[in-house]
């Protein structure tokens, strides 16, 4: 295997286990049942005009309001200290306290402290390869590259107070529509991806809400939490929980630094239907779907996950306008029993306990 071919593998390995960017959804779909089928222009005059939308986008469901919504587009009442989901801080209270025993045993014993020693060495070593792969394979926003993009990016950092600019990259990455935040050596890098580059354009709210979600990550120093809650990460239920608390947080720190739930709406559903669904995809539409589309392997699929569904993330950031779209979505307790079992986390305390075991036996 060539050198290139490696370092780009390793690269790759360490993008997939700190990726801090939006996670994938299924592509968008609406109702059968409680809407009937727009045409492509009602969908294009709904966004560009949601007082005007046709009877054919307004909703059947008594769960939500039957008449013409406001418009999306009005002011937010937020501020920076409101961006904090409360659950993320919950939830690291408690893996902080599981992790500081965890790596309390790890330092007692020589196995822990080589196994602490191999992952420590190894991902930095794989971050380093990852941040070569952006500075020779990528290109860097600057104001002499990319300048209207660049001047957006510093916009936005402005906006959410980040005092130190991190580098901002451009990949091309065979059509992949997503983003993510790293860091290696104390130094924080932005990725974003070219196809998504190209459906948001270099100065829109949707932009500014992909930009200030990764932001967000670095404001919550989200990728050092994760290596300090590692060892606690693997305890079922609650570690994924933590990871879609904290991607909920980024959330609204995108809808703040977009300005509009409508554009920052618009940018979640492009992750999930592709490039065109930034002119014929009807948020308000697809957050329904998170109200709707329940069940028990709904519910397994949301447990599982370390990233909430697209769909429920549409739905978080419309209810800030919208307080139909607040109304919490209920969870099979099917899913609650199962989802622990079925998991990777299960897995690694089976497979701890038997080499606890065998040590034991082998004495």
């Amino acid at each position: 295997m060539a050198i290139g071919d490696w370092s780009g593998r390793m690269g790759d390995w360490w993008v997939r286990y700190c990726w801090l960017g939006d996670g994938f959804g299924d592509i968008v779909r609406l109702p059968d049942q409680s809407w009937t089928e727009p045409q492509e222009n009602d969908f294009i005059e709904t966004l560009m005009n949601p007082e005007s939308a046709p009877p054919s986008l307004q909703p059947s469901d008594s769960s939500f309001s039957s008449q013409t919504p406001p418009p999306l587009e009005s002011a937010l009442n937020l501020g920076l200290s409101d961006l904090t989901v409360s659950k993320e801080k919950t939830y690291f209270g408690i893996l902080l306290t599981v992790a500081l025993i965890g790596w309390l045993i790890l330092t007692v014993t020589l196995v822990g402290i080589l196994y602490a020693l191999f992952f420590g060495l190894g991902a930095w070593f794989a971050s380093g390869l990852l941040v070569a792969h952006l500075k020779s394979e990528s290109i860097k926003v600057t104001p002499e590259q990319l300048p209207l993009l660049h001047r957006t990016f510093e916009d936005v950092c402005r906006k959410l107070q980040l005092s130190e600019v991190p580098e901002f990259y451009v990949v091309q990455n065979n059509g992949v529509l997503n983003a993510f935040a790293s860091r290696h050596s104390g130094r924080n890098f932005i990725v974003i991806f070219s196809d998504l580059l190209e459906a948001l354009g270099h100065d829109s709210p949707q932009v500014r809400f992909l930009i200030g979600h990764e932001i967000g990550h670095i404001r919550r120093n989200h990728l050092m939490k994760r290596l300090l809650l590692l060892p606690s990460l693997v305890v079922p239920l609650v570690g994924k929980a933590y990871h879609r608390a904290c991607e909920a947080t980024c959330d609204r720190f995108g809808l703040f630094a977009a300005g509009s739930s409508r554009g920052a709406s618009l940018g979640l559903a492009v992750l999930a239907g592709g490039k065109e669904a930034i002119r014929m995809v009807n948020p308000e539409a697809f957050a329904r779907q998170h109200h709707e589309q329940r069940g028990f392997f709904v519910s397994w699929h949301e447990l599982a996950s370390g990233y909430p569904t697209l769909s429920q993330r549409v739905s978080n950031v419309l209810a800030v306008e919208r307080p139909e779209f607040a109304k919490k979505a209920g969870r099979s307790v099917l899913a609650y029993l199962l989802a622990p079992v079925f998991s990777i986390q299960t897995l690694i305390f089976v497979y701890l306990g038997v080499i606890v075991f065998l040590t034991k036996f082998q004495r």
